[in-house]
């Protein structure tokens, strides 16, 4: 038996198959502005979980596929993390989140917000996961393309 189709639902099924995609085009839309928006070379200043040793640092994010990657350096410690934007919660605000393996896995999930110049300003808990500190380690990116070069 072959089904046909109304031009008035063919019309309706065309209409929800668009406006069900809409969503998820402005998602996608919204991440890779995120991304897009923090590329670049940063300052970093951080402490270690449970209040141990504070650090500063540099770190550089790039594009790459499905998200970005991160590569800092603080002292002689150095590692690369993939990052993605994740909704830590629904209905909440997005984050990114880094994860990379340092004697385990672990974890960064960073707020991303502008600076007086509108360049990405990243202000972050971290852990290893699996882990419960008594307080996550913190760290803060501030974007270096503004200052000048020395």
């Amino acid at each position: 038996m072959r089904r046909t189709w109304s031009s008035a639902s063919l019309l309706l099924a065309v209409a929800a198959s668009v406006a069900g995609s809409i969503p998820l085009a402005a998602k996608d839309a919204a991440e890779q502005s995120l991304l897009d928006f923090v590329t670049g070379d940063y300052a970093i200043i951080g402490q270690e979980p449970d209040g141990d040793a504070a650090y500063v640092g540099s770190a550089s994010i790039e594009p790459e596929q499905g998200g970005v990657t991160l590569k800092e350096r603080h002292g002689s410690h150095e590692f690369t993390a993939h990052g993605t934007v994740e909704a830590p919660s629904p209905g909440e605000g997005t984050v990114l989140r880094f994860r990379w393996q340092d004697d385990g896995p672990m974890i960064m999930s960073c707020l991303v917000s502008g600076d007086l110049d509108n360049y990405a300003r990243l202000t972050c808990y971290w852990l290893r996961q699996g882990s419960e500190p008594k307080q996550p380690g913190l760290e803060a990116m501030f974007p270096t393309a503004a200052w000048p070069k020395p």
